[in-house]
């Protein structure tokens, strides 16, 4: 009996963290029916784990501020895509297309960085345009409607 007890608390500890893996990378709170772009100046710019995030100011046609905080690649994906802590500065001009947050799930995020406390729309990010022009894959995960048509990767169904 307490051989059998072992191998189900054994088997236990074994599953619980893959359900939380394959929770984590879950983009069920996204809406990826419908990619969206957003075009803005960076407030903030942070590689960290397990997501990047870039904060954007994008100005509405009404001339009001509208915040987005977009959620990227770890900081070691983003290193295989040289892009360093430098390569998006306070100020710079970027484009995002992505994915935003469903209804029903919480549209706003709030992210704290050296005490300043930053809210904002949230959206999983795809594709970047970078401060040169340059188009860059943001993330590769997803149902890839932002990229090139015919572009496949692990995650492509």
């Amino acid at each position: 009996m307490k051989k059998m007890m072992a191998v189900w608390a054994a088997s236990l500890v074994m599953l619980v963290p893959a359900g939380s893996l394959l929770a984590h990378h879950s983009l069920v709170q996204f809406d990826t029916t419908t990619p969206v772009t957003v075009r803005g100046t960076v407030v903030l710019f942070q590689r960290v784990n397990p997501h990047s995030l870039l904060v954007l100011d994008e100005q509405q046609a009404t001339g009001q501020i509208h915040r987005w905080i977009i959620e990227g690649p770890s900081a070691l994906q983003l290193s295989r895509k040289n892009i360093d802590k430098d390569s998006l500065k306070t100020g710079d001009i970027v484009a995002v297309c992505g994915y935003v947050i469903k209804a029903g799930f919480d549209p706003q995020r709030a992210i704290s960085s050296d005490q300043v406390r930053v809210t904002g729309q949230n959206m999983d990010g795809e594709l970047l345009m970078m401060p040169d022009g340059q188009m860059r894959v943001w993330s590769d995960y997803g149902n890839h409607k932002c990229l090139p048509v015919g572009y496949t990767d692990l995650h492509s169904k």
